[in-house]
């Protein structure tokens, strides 16, 4: 958010030791615990040195270097200046990469599956499926009244760093985690269902419901899988598995029809939330066509 790096950028500017931006990444503050703020998001930059190693644009790559070397030598107001400048730089790039999502007042049910399926068609890395699991979860909550809020954590963060039992999570009015959603873009394995029941058994607040959003379960895996949840099952925890796509179809013919609509501008925002632009515009392009097929 806009407070966390204001903040970092303080501390940045006002830093009496200056970082060294080629060297071992040695920054001279204490980022601030912000869940959902990833300061170093990439995985270019987990490295010890920004100087040596492999990547993908060698020439952008370069330039970038270039540009941090040149700040090692330079004073805070050079450094501040820099530091506006690369804020003025964002500032075009997001004003150039904002436009609005063409909602159809109508979708039938056909078309929404259609575009969801469009959508998920292309590799994304998991962040596709996840984006529409949790706006499927919001949709869920609001019209069945079944969650008071949902979370959900970036695709990139580690279950195990940040603590959740899973990457979409849902609250009841009290505040009390009632289910954790673990998001796949591939078959389910044994080895997931292993490791998410163990983390929501190590979760806070007794969770006893566990869903798996996977496209289907591992075939040569699938015995081994079902007496795993069985297994889970006897100790208190309901482990299921859907296709999310399953569970739309499902979902939507029971519910009025306004709700598509609100499930597409859902998915939007949480597109949104996650600032990737290609996976963004691609969703502008999939409304585009459900518009023209009406």
């Amino acid at each position: 958010g806009i407070a966390p790096s204001a903040e970092l950028g303080r501390q940045f500017l006002h830093a009496k030791a200056k970082p060294r931006c080629t060297g071992a990444l040695s920054y001279p503050f204490n980022p601030p615990r912000y869940s959902s703020f990833r300061w170093i998001r990439g995985k270019p930059l987990r490295r010890p040195r920004l100087d040596e190693g492999v990547v993908r644009d060698k020439v952008e790559w370069a330039a970038f270097v270039e540009f941090l070397d040149h700040l090692d030598l330079a004073d805070a107001a050079e450094l501040e200046k820099a530091f506006t400048r690369c804020l003025e730089s964002v500032a075009r790039r997001l004003s150039s990469q904002s436009f609005k999502y063409q909602i159809p007042i109508r979708v039938s049910l056909p078309q929404l599956l259609q575009a969801l399926e469009l959508f998920l068609g292309e590799p994304s890395g998991g962040l596709r499926p996840l984006a529409i699991t949790a706006a499927m979860m919001v949709v869920l909550g609001r019209a069945f009244s079944l969650f008071a809020r949902v979370a959900s954590q970036g695709v990139n963060e580690a279950d195990s760093l940040t603590g959740a039992p899973g990457d979409v999570m849902c609250y009841d009015d009290g505040d009390n985690m009632v289910l954790a959603v673990e998001v796949k873009d591939r078959a389910l394995t044994l080895s997931d269902v292993r490791s998410s029941t163990r983390k929501a058994r190590e979760a806070s607040g007794n969770l006893s419901n566990l869903l798996f959003a996977t496209p289907g379960i591992r075939g040569s895996e699938s015995d081994q899988i079902h007496e795993s949840m069985v297994t889970a099952w006897a100790s208190g925890l309901n482990v299921n598995q859907v296709d999310i796509v399953d569970l739309v179809a499902a979902t939507f013919a029971l519910l009025g029809e306004e709700w598509r609509p609100a499930f597409l501008r859902e998915i939007g925002e949480e597109l949104d939330d996650r600032g990737d632009h290609a996976h963004r515009r691609a969703w502008h392009g999939v409304l585009s066509t459900v518009a023209e097929d009406r």
